[in-house]
C-alpha cells in the first residue's frame, strides 16, 4: 500500500484529537556553523506556545520566516516568536503578522524587529530531485533547545499529499536511521545550499497498519515544493519593503492575493467532521509541537 498520511493540525486545534507526545528530529547528526543551520528557527506561532516552540522555520529575509500552513491554522492570532541561534548566542524576536500562500502548506511570519542574522536562506526556483539536508528544532528533540538536530535525505518522487489544493506534493526519505516527529513542521528541505521544501506530515509505511514507532516518528515527509509559491513569496517581501520605504504598491500585487473560498485546501472541502473521519481511516501523524485544546 503506498504511503499516505494527513495533516491534522486544524483539527488537533479544535480538540477533535489529542496529540501523542511531542518531539523532534531525530539525528546523532547535528547542523553546527554552517551557512544553512544559521538561516534555521524555531518557532511559536501563538503567544500562548511554550517558549521552547511548536514549529520550525527558515529565515529568508531581515523580517521573514517560511514555516508551514497548518503550523500558522492552529493559531488562536498572529503572534508568537521566533528564535534564532544555537547554545548560548540564541536571540528571540516577537511576530506581528502571518502571510497565508494561495496554495500549499507553505506561510511567512513577519517579525516586528530585523533578525540579527549575518546571511538569510535563499529560495530555490525549481523542485528539487536527489540528496537534501533537513533540520528540525524542538525542546525534544535529539539536541534539546540549544544543538540544532540535522539529518541527509533522498527525494523519492511524488506524494499524493499535496495539502491546501497544493499542484504537487513530493516524499521524502530520511537517511542514517533519522526520524522526524512533531516540531519539525515548517522545517525547511535544503538542496543545494537553498530553502526548496516545507515539511508538512510524516508518513506511515501501511496506514492501515502502523507500527508502535511510527506513533511518535517517521523515517519518511511529505512536503511543499517552495517553486511552487516562490513568486508570492517574493511578492509578499517585496510588496512589505515597499511599504516601509513609502512606496505605494500597486492594486493586485502578489502580496494582495489571498486565498479563495475555493482554495482553503482540504478542510474548506471537506469540513471538521468529515476531516476526522478521513483521518481514522488513512492513519496519521503531525509533525506540529501543540497540545489539544
Amino acid at each position: 500500500m503506498k504511503k499516505f498520511a494527513v495533516s491534522v493540525a486544524a483539527v488537533i486545534a479544535a480538540g477533535a484529537l489529542s496529540a501523542a507526545p511531542a518531539a523532534a528530529l531525530q539525528s546523532t547528526t547535528f547542523a553546527e556553523d554552517t551557512e544553512d543551520a544559521k538561516s534555521v528557527v524555531s518557532v511559536r506561532v501563538d503567544d500562548s506556545d511554550a517558549e521552547d516552540g511548536v514549529c520550525t522555520g527558515t529565515a529568508i529575509d531581515p523580517h521573514w520566516v517560511i514555516t508551514a500552513r497548518h503550523c500558522v491554522d492552529a493559531a488562536a492570532k498572529p503572534g508568537g516568536s521566533v528564535r534564532i541561534g544555537q547554545g548560548d548566542q540564541q536571540r528571540v524576536y516577537k511576530v506581528d503578522r502571518h502571510e497565508i500562500a494561495p496554495r500549499g502548506d507553505i506561510a511567512l511570519l513577519h517579525t516586528e524587529q530585523a533578525m540579527a542574522l549575518d546571511t538569510f536562506a535563499e529560495l530555490a526556483d525549481e523542485v528539487p530531485t536527489g540528496d537534501v539536508n533537513i533540520f528540525g528544532w524542538s525542546s525534544d528533540g535529539s539536541g534539546g533547545s540549544t544543538k540544532l538536530p540535522s539529518a541527509r535525505a533522498e527525494i523519492r518522487g511524488e506524494s499524493p499529499l499535496a495539502l491546501y489544493e497544493a499542484p504537487t506534493a513530493l516524499e521524502v526519505a530520511l537517511k542514517d536511521g533519522a526520524r522526524i516527529q512533531p516540531g519539525d513542521s515548517g522545517g525547511a528541505i535544503f538542496a543545494d545550499g537553498k530553502v526548496a521544501a516545507i515539511m508538512s506530515a510524516g508518513l506511515f509505511e501501511d496506514p492501515d497498519n502502523p507500527t508502535e514507532e511510527e506513533m511518535t516518528s517517521n523515517a519518511a515527509v511529505a512536503v511543499a515544493p517552495v517553486a511552487d509559491q516562490v513568486d508570492w513569496i517574493r511578492g509578499v517581501i517585496g510588496a512589505n519593503d515597499a511599504m516601509e520605504t513609502g512606496e505605494a504598491s500597486e492594486p493586485g500585487d502578489a502580496a494582495a492575493e489571498a486565498p479563495s473560498e475555493d482554495s482553503e485546501g482540504i478542510w474548506g472541502t471537506v469540513g471538521i467532521a468529515a476531516g476526522v473521519a478521513v483521518l481514522a481511516a488513512a492513519g496519521v501523524w503531525l509533525l506540529l509541537r501543540r497540545r489539544a485544546a
